[in-house]
């Protein structure tokens, strides 16, 4: 088995990457760091080779893309406390709308429609904020919802068949009753981390809206010592919304009405803290104030296994994987289990990062305590765990989706500790082809696709590339 091979431009001459200074990842961060403020403009002296087509000065915060456009989070020139929604044309940096951002708001990014999220909280500590959908091409509102939370996103083309005038919904967590007690139930157990503890008992209210013009399509309604939840695909799409009450029926909603379109029993009552959907067929229940996780086969209701947990070697949860498979991963590598006995089926030492890769793979980088920026990434037959291919210094760029462009994986490698390479990854055989390289390029980049650019932002400053 070799290591993967790297395609390299040899219109540019490759330097060796020297030891980098690395520095804790804080993804979590990004949305409240602020740079200094800068402009977009165009470098027509670097339109060859591997240099930008155009860059910003840096004052860029945060990236995401739709098709045609670039949407940056950027330190407006009004002070200190003023940030900015930009909507950028991939092609040239010309800004096509500006729209000022508070920094209790963040964005989401779907197709034609700008979801802008507002955090706030009343002086009381109840939650004052609001769900705005902003034209991607324009930057007029389109429509807004008080007192509403984006919950993810349900696709027409997914498992729901969900229509609609724009064939896309939106699925918010309408706060109907803001002066519910809100937080952790800390009556089962101790502030221990490996311990599940349950909401406040509290009502939650579903609303599926259709992207385009905010009407409600359908709604949902929990009463207190019942829990829901989500099961997503990827970073935002729902494909699926159950609810577990404390006796134990679970019920499972049809995206398309609302309605529920499956009951089922499991042979357990008690409180829950969360459950999610398992493999097909199965149903994950975390018990509150409990530890580990049970696996339910759904028809029957029966109780299959067990996964204890284990803090000490520092796993963090259970989760479907491989079509079919259940995974686990902690401080030291990754388990792979069976989803009927929950037996380890093989086990992929060190890597312990699940990331998307291709049909058939499981595809993980290298984190440690240390160090969360990873430059260890390998793929591993989904069947026997045999390694795939392993590829080494080159570092995953971090996006708000962490999806795959349709052309791989943007990845960068540092070439001194100020400049780096850009390339795409491509899952199936771990080759990288470079598309670009850029000065003042390190810390934690930010990467995003268009149907035909590629855009980073690192350290505040944007590089856009040609997408191959």
């Amino acid at each position: 088995m070799t290591d993967a091979m790297i395609e390299l431009d040899v219109s540019t001459p490759w330097e060796p990457p020297a030891p980098d200074r690395r520095g804790r990842r804080r993804w979590f961060a990004l949305a409240a760091v602020l740079v200094v403020a800068g402009s977009l403009h165009s470098a027509a002296a670097a339109r060859h080779g591997l240099a930008p087509l155009y860059q910003a000065d840096p004052n860029v915060l945060t990236i995401d893309a739709a098709a045609d456009r670039l949407y940056l989070v950027r330190q407006d020139a009004g002070g200190e406390a003023a940030q900015a929604i930009e909507a950028v044309a991939p092609r040239d940096g010309r800004v096509l709308w500006r729209r000022p951002m508070e920094h209790s708001e963040s964005l989401f990014v779907a197709e034609g429609v700008v979801l802008v999220q507002d955090q706030g909280a009343g002086t009381g500590g109840g939650y004052t904020g609001r769900l705005v959908a902003i034209d991607g091409a324009s930057g007029t509102v389109r429509w807004e919802r008080p007192l509403s939370r984006r919950a993810g996103m349900i696709e027409p083309g997914g498992p729901a068949g969900v229509g609609g005038p724009g064939g896309r919904l939106v699925l918010v967590r309408d706060l109907a009753w803001p002066d519910e007690p809100q937080g952790f139930d800390t009556s089962y157990g101790p502030d221990d981390l490996s311990v599940a503890l349950p909401l406040l008992p509290h009502h939650e209210r579903y609303l599926a809206l259709e992207l385009d013009t905010g009407r409600v399509v359908w709604s949902v309604e929990t009463s207190p010592g019942s829990v829901s939840s989500l099961d997503p695909t990827g970073f935002s799409d729902v494909t699926g919304l159950s609810v577990l009450d404390a006796s134990g029926v679970l019920r499972v909603h049809d995206l398309r009405t609302g309605a529920v379109a499956a009951t089922y029993r499991l042979d357990w009552s008690g409180a829950v803290a969360l459950h999610r959907d398992g493999v097909p067929g199965q149903e994950l229940v975390y018990r509150a104030g409990g530890r580990g996780v049970d696996v339910y086969d759904r028809a029957s209701g029966r109780l299959l296994w067990r996964w204890p947990g284990d803090p000490a070697t520092g796993y963090h949860g259970l989760y479907p994987c491989l079509q079919g498979r259940y995974c686990v991963s902690g401080t030291d590598g990754t388990d792979v289990l069976n989803p009927a006995t929950g037996a380890r089926l093989w086990r992929a030492e060190r890597y312990n990062a699940a990331r998307d890769g291709a049909p058939g793979t499981l595809m993980l980088d290298a984190e440690d305590g240390a160090d969360g920026r990873a430059d260890d990434v390998a793929a591993f037959s989904g069947d026997t765990g045999a390694l795939r291919w392993h590829l080494t210094g080159w570092h995953l760029a971090y996006s708000y989706a962490d999806r795959l462009t349709r052309h791989g994986a943007i990845v960068w490698r540092p070439v001194n500790d100020l400049a780096a390479v850009v390339g795409l990854l491509d899952p199936a055989d771990g080759t990288v082809k470079v598309i670009g390289r850029a000065e003042n390029f390190y810390g934690t980049p930010q990467c995003a696709a268009t149907d035909d650019r590629i855009a980073c932002v690192a350290v505040g400053r944007l590089f856009v590339w040609a997408r191959p």
